[in-house]
């Protein structure tokens, strides 16, 4: 990690700390803001950020970050994500950890049904038809695999066992 990101996501900790991100019992309001999750987003593919002030960084390419969170930590319950792209398959990931809130650089008009069923509030700087692949001349093979899947545990089985 570098220590720029270090510092940030310390100086988010101990924000959190004094403004008393999820102290109460039961469910808490998040606290975290777009700007805060904007900030931590820099330079990062994948940002999962906590109430309790917890920010976690990824930098891989794709899907990959999410699948190393969710094997990491079992969940995106209770955080704020950033993720650079959001296709359908990133979606349904979010969607399987639980995830509650999305902000995304460029968000698929495919992926919004699957956050909207699952009840994932999202923000996007940018809406496309569909993610295209990297030599940008078809549409990105994760989502073609994904294109008849509507339930997220589906997916994840789908999607892991193409990475496996």
């Amino acid at each position: 990690m570098k220590k720029q990101s270090f510092l940030k996501i310390l100086a988010l900790f101990i924000v959190a700390m004094f403004a008393g991100f999820g102290c109460s019992g039961g469910k808490s309001e998040s606290k975290i803001s777009l700007a805060d999750i904007k900030d931590l987003a820099k330079g990062h593919a994948l940002v999962v950020a906590y109430n309790d002030g917890r920010a976690l960084t990824y930098d891989d390419n794709g899907i990959k970050p999410l699948f190393k969170h969710i094997d990491a930590y079992g969940s995106f319950k209770d955080s704020y994500v950033f993720d650079k792209v959001t296709g359908k398959a990133s979606a349904l990931i979010l969607a399987y950890g639980g995830a509650a809130r999305l902000y995304t650089g460029v968000l698929s008009k495919e992926a919004i049904p699957v956050l909207e069923k699952y009840n994932i509030e999202y923000s996007a700087d940018a809406i496309v038809d569909y993610i295209i692949n990297r030599s940008g001349d078809d549409k990105c093979p994760i989502e073609k695999s994904v294109a008849g899947i509507d339930d997220p545990e589906e997916a994840y089985k789908v999607l892991k066992e193409k990475f496996n």
